[in-house]
């Protein structure tokens, strides 16, 4: 990629001219042929950083910090903290829960929608232009199940329209138009057109796949996001939940963890290349460091050591003794501070308090943070855990609950591997987790769902929006002293303020269809 920039900055500076001050082709002879413009940039560069800041690689990466992590995390019970991260405790912080919505419009959308705007009807890139239409509805499913209603087909249009009080979209019509786009992508790709080179970070990291097999793996992730796309209408709309999600099915879905998509990050290139969730919790701002601040969730580890869960030698460590030994994992209870002993929420009322924060559990950062790391889009394990319930609900997906069920319980095992080759659980161990925890059809959606919740470890923002789905695992809230929602967990995120200012007629219209701009508001396919 350093050659690519090289070659772009080398055509960005005009030759000098001497040009005559008066001319009647005045326009044409002062345009320079030789300065980098739109007509003549590289898409793929667009895509790349499209595709980058999906995945939180913005300057102080407020959306991953704030939104996955001081919110999500905490809220799902996976992390907790006893200082100031709101989403333990479900305080409202409007710049936090904004995050997400000012980041991705001025970033991730505005690049994607760069991408199919210059490759819309140029055959040449035609595979470039169908691949960025799959990842912009990645882009927006992520955004539309955070807010809900947002700004969707007239998104990323303020340099090209100058169009910069774009219309909210009602989530229901997002939904319909993300399954035709990502079905229409998917059937125009083709092996025989060419394919982006190593801008392509999800399945042509090094830049030497051939075309067939980017463009598989690629169709692949359109299905796989469409199936995740109709399990989530599960409690809003049935019929449609399963027409999208057997559609998906059937067009051919991520079969194996070798195809799993994700982006291997850079740790030479600081913010902006480097792993966020990485850099955040164990590397520049090194949360993990700060006793209490990240704490691995009593719920978390509970559930790993009940269940002899063999991936909890792997995810925890206690930072006082730098054990990794699975026995000696102790996770934080959520809802709990450090206002001292008279107060009834400081951490050493809490149940089995050690003494010290320290010895409470942290993630281990040699296996999940590290800086050139992978972020997880959409995974081999999650596809089969959506399918596995798929099949409970006696739907086409090509296998029985059950078959589906040890297939997701494996392959999230197995991922660990991809993480460090240190962390590679053996076929043995994992054979032996699933003989002491058959699937149980009368437990089916239980089981299946706490087990996507503990697979998708670390893309926390898919963990609250399935278990606003699912109803699973079935945590126990906490009800904080000032919290913001009557003790229960939040169902969306904020819009920011400035939207009430800046495109307040658009704005006004989706609070009046969706609901007040509120943590407890849920989107339309929770209600």
């Amino acid at each position: 990629m350093n050659a690519l920039y090289k070659k772009i900055l080398a055509i960005s500076f005009p030759a000098l001219m001497l040009l005559p001050a008066c001319t009647k082709n005045f326009e044409s002879i002062n345009t320079d042929k030789n300065k980098s413009s739109e007509s003549t940039g590289v898409p793929e560069y667009n895509f790349t950083r499209a595709l980058l800041e999906y995945t939180g690689n913005s300057d102080y990466s407020y959306d991953t910090w704030r939104v996955n992590i001081i919110y999500c995390a905490m809220m799902m019970q996976q992390l907790s903290n006893v200082s100031w991260y709101a989403g333990d405790k479900y305080v409202q912080n409007d710049a936090w829960s904004n995050a997400l919505f000012d980041k991705a419009y001025t970033d991730q959308v505005k690049y994607i929608t760069d991408v199919i705007r210059l490759t819309k009807n140029d055959e040449y890139y035609s595979n470039q232009y169908n691949m960025a239409r799959i990842a912009r509805v990645m882009i927006f499913q992520r955004l539309t199940d955070v807010y809900g209603d947002i700004p969707y087909s007239e998104a990323g249009a303020g340099y090209s329209n100058q169009n910069y009080a774009p219309k909210y979209d009602a989530q229901q019509s997002i939904y319909t138009d993300m399954v035709n786009e990502l079905d229409e992508a998917a059937k125009a790709l083709s092996a025989s057109k060419a394919v982006p080179g190593q801008g392509d970070l999800i399945y042509n990291k090094g830049g030497s796949a051939t075309a067939d097999v980017v463009v598989s793996n690629w169709k692949k992730l359109a299905y796989s996001l469409m199936l995740r796309i109709g399990m989530r209408l599960t409690k809003v709309d049935l019929a449609t939940a399963q027409q999208v999600t057997e559609k998906a099915y059937a067009g051919g879905v991520i079969s194996a963890n070798s195809e799993n998509a994700y982006i291997l990050h850079d740790a030479a290139g600081g913010r902006t290349t480097v792993n966020r969730n990485s850099n955040i919790l164990s590397g520049e701002w090194n949360a993990i460091a700060n006793a209490g601040e990240a704490s691995l969730s009593t719920t978390f580890i509970d559930f790993l050591r009940t269940n002899n869960d063999p991936r909890l030698a792997y995810i925890g460590t206690v930072p006082a003794t730098g054990s990794t030994a699975a026995a000696d994992q102790l996770g934080m209870p959520n809802g709990y501070d450090t206002n001292g002993e008279g107060s009834a929420t400081d951490i050493s009322k809490a149940p089995n308090y050690p003494g010290d924060l320290k010895k409470y559990s942290v993630l281990n950062k040699n296996v999940f943070l590290k800086l050139n790391g992978p972020t997880f889009l959409i995974t081999y394990a999650q596809v089969e855990l959506l399918l596995a319930e798929a099949a409970k609900r006696g739907w086409n997906v090509g296998a029985d609950a059950a078959t589906h069920y040890v297939n997701g319980v494996s392959a999230a095992m197995g991922q660990l591997a991809q993480y460090d080759a240190s962390a590679a659980i053996s076929s043995t161990a994992i054979q032996a987790y699933l003989a002491a925890h058959p699937y149980n059809d009368a437990d089916g959606y239980n089981q299946i769902n706490t087990q996507y919740w503990a697979a998708s470890l670390l893309d926390w923002y898919e963990v609250w929006a399935n278990w606003r789905r699912s109803g699973y695992p079935a945590l126990t809230p906490v009800n904080y002293v000032g919290n913001a929602t009557g003790g229960q967990i939040p169902r969306r995120m904020l819009y920011p303020a400035s939207e009430a200012a800046s495109n307040a007629t658009n704005y006004q219209e989706a609070i009046a269809r969706q609901g007040s701009n509120s943590l407890m508001t849920k989107v339309w396919w929770d209600k």
